[in-house]
């Protein structure tokens, strides 16, 4: 008698996940039938963490889904729903919706079909029904493809599984925007994952040259585009911050300055003056007159203790990239190891001196910016390049107005460049009515 109820389990399994595109149809037909607009689902909302570039990026993508879908309202996943939970949430603003809905989830690319099935039958976890509400409201789904897709990071699985099953399990027209992809053979869990998402789904765009010539040494059969980051398609308006925040401006009392931000990676601060970023900034401030370090993330912390000990300025608590913008306008330049911070700089005309990351996303942003910053500096070996860095700073101060010039032109450019985001929008949304 077991068995038997058994296999009826199972026909009632194989049945529902049959009749779960037809039913998805009536559902969407009888919701256009009522007047009801049709939603666009964005993964990876990243407005909830503290970060500048974050923030920004989806600000702009905003408004170009509005301009591209007009009828269309805009539903999210956030970000805190993908991450890595061992991490913490420290980087996270403190009013966000920071939890994680229970669900099973792939480790590797021959997990997706099964744990789809699971999904599909009720038993992927408590959580999954809550991933699968805002899916199947959808009728359009675009994955936002900011922070790192390489190696095994975690929210880059999730997402990638979300929208391969939005895209071959619903039915949505689902597309990859606005994001790196660095594939290796150093813990290349990430690689099949990606091809088997990007090989489905309906346009894939990447953020920089560097991703996109990766990708296709991999996988050369991806029909991927190189649009520049969504950001850019702020570029006009935050080219008008010019003004520097007033607590920090009445703190540099008319002094030139230069602001810094190392980044994530590790570097040699933790030996007081005999530090190399220490030496750096010293040298720095020689050839600029002032040194404002930013943090830009709670886990930035720790440069405190080298802006004390330099005689700099220290600021924390500006969370607003426009207002960083605002500081930005006024800098002769900027020191940083992040994505985003040099192209917000590039809006308002101020070149940077950059330091790579655990990723090729820094050599990207140097070469969306055409090589007017240069190449990225090993931050983790600071003194065998001090003197090129030095150079590098000169080089800024003795022809700031025609750099000034070329960034804020190049960045207006772009502007123009996101709109091709939008027009992958539409197209895609047409294919589906």
């Amino acid at each position: 008698m077991s068995g038997a109820r058994e296999k009826l389990r199972s026909l009632k399994r194989t049945s529902a996940k049959a009749l779960r595109p037809w039913r998805l149809r009536v559902r969407e037909a009888v919701r256009r039938g009522t007047g009801q607009a049709p939603v666009v689902l964005l993964i990876n909302d990243c407005r909830d963490q503290e970060n500048y570039g974050a923030e920004i990026l989806v600000d702009a993508i905003d408004p170009i889904i509005q301009q591209a879908l007009p009828r269309h309202q805009i539903d999210y996943i956030p970000s805190a729903w993908l991450l890595d939970a061992a991490h913490g949430f420290a980087d996270f603003k403190k009013e966000a919706d920071i939890r994680q809905p229970d669900a099973r989830w792939p480790y590797v690319a021959d997990h997706f079909e099964p744990v789809a099935d699971l999904w599909e039958n009720g038993r992927g976890g408590p959580g999954a029904k809550e991933f699968l509400a805002k899916m199947e409201r959808a009728d359009v789904v675009v994955l936002n493809g900011e922070g790192s897709v390489y190696r095994d990071n975690l929210s880059a699985v999730r997402e990638l599984y979300l929208a391969w099953f939005a895209k071959t399990r619903l039915r949505k027209p689902t597309v990859f925007l606005n994001g790196l992809v660095h594939l290796s053979n150093i813990v290349p869990r990430i690689n099949a994952m990606v091809a088997k998402t990007f090989r489905a789904l309906d346009a894939v765009a990447v953020r920089d040259p560097v991703s996109l010539r990766n990708l296709h040494s991999y996988y050369p059969e991806i029909g991927a585009v190189m649009i520049p980051d969504s950001c850019f398609y702020l570029a006009h308006e935050l080219g008008q911050c010019g003004e520097i925040p007033a607590p920090v401006r009445a703190r540099l009392a008319g002094q030139s300055y230069f602001t810094i931000d190392p980044g994530p990676m590790p570097l040699d601060y933790q030996y007081g003056e005999r530090s190399a970023i220490h030496e750096l900034v010293v040298k720095l401030k020689r050839l600029t007159g002032q040194a404002v370090f930013v943090e830009s993330a709670p886990t930035d912390s720790y440069m405190e203790k080298v802006c004390q000990a330099t005689g700099s300025i220290y600021v924390s608590g500006m969370r607003s990239y426009r207002d960083f913008a605002g500081l930005l306008s006024g800098a002769r330049f900027q020191v940083t190891g992040r994505y985003h911070n040099p192209l917000i700089a590039s809006m308002v005309g101020t070149p940077s001196i950059s330091f790579a990351t655990s990723s090729h996303k820094v050599h990207g942003s140097c070469e969306v910016l055409e090589g007017i910053n240069g190449s990225p500096f090993d931050g983790t070996n600071l003194r065998e390049q001090m003197d090129a860095i030095l150079d590098r700073a000169r080089l800024y101060l003795a022809d700031r107005g025609e750099i000034r010039r070329r960034l804020r032109t190049l960045a207006l450019r772009h502007r123009e460049t996101t709109a091709e985001l939008g027009a992958i929008l539409t197209r895609v949304a047409a294919r589906s009515r």
